[in-house]
């Protein structure tokens, strides 16, 4: 569908105010570069929000001028937010899912309930997420592969549950299918896609050692062991063309990611083998890995990484030196990006871990609940 500007205050539903409200974040480049990879992805992300006001109104109008109004920064509009917010935290409550159609709806408002969350409630984008995908589980299996636009805002859902799940030693809701069309490649988590349902199954080892004996441990080691290798195996997918459909920008954003990602999982299992501080040498390496790819794709890029809040949490975990901590963690304001209230979410995570292992306990990846406050 064209981007119709002009009959934009014609919008079935919208108020001129509110389609003027939406249609300014819509034209915001720095509102739509803070979730998407790069410039390239721009106009996709308007033509998906710009579609959905025109075609479904009803069910996405409340959570898009929330999002609208709270990143655009304008203290006028803060209790037309909350009070758009939690109409459409009602809608998504109370939704059914029919057909695929409503399962594309339903992406929609949940990822636009999620942007809004990432800005002023963070404690909120897990639950969201989980609600969103749990609504779309049933009729997943039906999407059609060939129609990507339609579940655009997977990733992002899914991604967002995962560092929950992995802190909570809980199971996400689906295991991500890739898109398997030639040339795809995602707005959000770049070529990563296909490590997305391997996270999915380290979850899921990650749950069975939190409930399994410790003489009964044997199996699930065998597992762990065939999905390393899984992750090691694994290349990124890039077409020919790849090189010369992006900006250098986004390239090293890619890159970034799949380093980053693997990093995270190869981490992550190794915490599974060996609690926190024991064995940490090579730990400390896949830490300082991470984040220095972090820290160098953002001084090359000068815009945060998208979708590494998890692998930015379980690198910092690592750090033991008051000098590192005190220099990594504040950098969660440039590497990972969104809001404030996110990124002091992240920090009081990493923070309240450190509390624990400076403590002495038996930490494992799989016991980390014990270990972390709630956080809002």
């Amino acid at each position: 569908m064209p981007l119709e500007l002009d009959t934009w205050s014609e919008w079935q539903g919208f108020s001129s105010d509110e389609s003027g409200l939406v249609r300014q974040m819509v034209l915001s480049e720095d509102c739509l570069a803070s979730f998407t990879i790069g410039p390239s992805f721009a106009d996709p992300q308007r033509r998906v929000i710009v579609s959905s006001c025109f075609t479904s109104a009803p069910i996405v109008k409340d959570s898009m001028v929330a999002v609208a109004a709270s990143w655009l920064g304008d203290s006028r509009h803060i209790a037309t937010t909350y009070c758009r917010a939690s109409s459409a935290m009602s809608i998504l409550r109370s939704l059914e899912i029919r057909d695929t159609n409503d399962v594309a709806d339903c992406l929609v408002l949940g990822a636009m309930l999620l942007t809004f969350a990432f800005k002023l409630r963070p404690g909120d984008a897990f639950p969201i997420a989980r609600r969103t995908l749990s609504l779309v589980k049933p009729r997943y299996d039906t999407l059609q592969q060939d129609d990507p636009e339609r579940q655009v805002f997977l990733s992002c859902l899914v991604t967002t549950e995962l560092l929950d799940c992995l802190l909570q030693c809980q199971v996400p809701t689906l295991r991500f299918r890739p898109i398997s069309l030639p040339g795809h490649v995602d707005r959000f988590v770049g070529l990563c896609t296909h490590l997305l349902p391997l996270l999915y199954d380290l979850c899921e080892i990650n749950q069975a050692f939190s409930h399994a004996e410790h003489d009964n441990m044997e199996g699930i080691y065998a597992t762990l062991d065939h999905l390393e290798r899984k992750f090691a195996d694994w290349q990124p997918e890039m077409e020919p063309g790849f090189l010369t459909s992006f900006t250098g920008g986004e390239i090293a954003h890619m890159l970034c990611q799949v380093q980053v990602f693997r990093q995270m999982a190869f981490l992550i299992i190794h915490r599974m083998r060996y609690p926190f501080n024991v064995n940490d040498g090579p730990a400390q390496v896949m830490s300082r890995t991470i984040l220095d790819n972090l820290q160098l794709t953002q001084a090359m890029t000068q815009k945060a990484v998208r979708c590494v809040g998890l692998a930015f949490v379980v690198a910092c975990f690592e750090l033991q030196d008051p000098a590192a901590r005190e220099h990594w963690l504040p950098k969660c304001n440039t590497l990972v990006g969104y809001s404030v209230d996110h990124r002091k979410r992240l920090e009081n995570i990493v923070k309240s871990l450190w509390a624990a292992r400076d403590g002495g306990g038996c930490i494992y990846s799989f016991n980390l609940t014990r270990a972390i406050r709630p956080t809002s």
